[in-house]
């Protein structure tokens, strides 16, 4: 097996760790790497207990041009915890598919200042690649 596959595969794993801030740097490394398997664990570690991972999966999967996490990340806009519904915000501004557009919509009402401007800033975004 390839070195670089054996590290894939190791930060896949320690998204299982117990520890949030490991799984939080491993997130972030499998985002800076780039590795196309790794948006299904991705998609997965949105739904970790731990908001900092939530976020960090939600803002790493915005490197990946993969509308399988669309339908993940409109979900997360309903998050308690307002760093995740940025993340969520943000990344599905980048990845412009129009199934974002009406939880967007909804979340420009959201009670956190940052979150509606992400929200409307992203409603443009997608609305450009229409």
């Amino acid at each position: 097996m390839p070195e670089e596959h054996k590290r894939i595969g190791f930060l896949i794993e320690e998204l299982e760790n117990e520890d949030w801030q490991v799984r939080e740097d491993a997130v972030e490394l499998l985002a800076e790497v780039g590795e196309p398997n790794a948006v299904e664990p991705l998609i997965k570690a949105l739904k970790d207990d731990d908001w900092h991972v939530r976020e960090a999966a939600a803002l790493a999967l915005a490197t990946f041009d993969d509308v399988r996490a669309v339908e993940h990340l409109i979900k997360l806009m309903d998050d308690e915890k307002a760093g995740v519904r940025y993340g969520a915000a943000l990344s599905l501004s980048i990845l412009g598919d129009e199934r974002a557009v009406k939880p967007l919509e909804k979340a420009v009402q959201d009670e956190n200042p940052v979150v509606s401007k992400m929200a409307n800033m992203a409603i443009i975004e997608v609305k450009k690649r229409l």
